[in-house]
């Protein structure tokens, strides 16, 4: 009996440990440019998307192109409405981290622009296409 008991409460955590996921998709990240630089790959698949990122704050079409969205508000407790089609002023002024939108045509990752405040004050961008090696460049004046 106390065998069986022992097993029991083994199994039970080993089941609880099992359910923890390996993935990002319930799990609230905070997406850095170095993490974008590591992950953001093109070509990979909406659950390869979920499982690096996380599930995203918005998703939509936009200008015919499947469009996710990614920013810092629940790390920084900040509630605004997001967009999917201009980034948020909320970055220049420090109170949101970062935005990060994904752009996916035939369901595959086919940009990333991660928009974060530079050492300038100003919004940069990172960017990550099928086109060009990724590149930094100012997206506010």
């Amino acid at each position: 009996m106390k065998k069986l008991l022992i097993c029991l409460c083994l199994l039970l955590f080993l089941v609880s440990c099992s359910n923890e996921e390996g993935t990002n998709s319930n799990k609230e990240l905070f997406i850095t440019k170095e993490f974008v630089e590591e992950n953001a790959k093109v070509g990979l698949s909406y659950d390869e998307v979920r499982d690096i990122f996380g599930k995203e704050v918005l998703a939509d079409v936009v200008d015919h192109t499947e469009t996710w969205l990614y920013d810092s508000a629940k790390h920084n407790k900040l509630e605004y409405n997001p967009s999917l089609e201009v980034v948020a002023d909320e970055i220049t002024t420090g109170k949101l981290d970062y935005q990060l939108y994904i752009n996916f045509i035939d369901k595959k990752a086919i940009m990333y622009s991660y928009f974060y405040k530079g050492e300038n004050g100003k919004i940069q961008q990172y960017v990550v296409t099928p086109d060009a090696e990724p590149f930094s460049l100012p997206a506010s004046e």
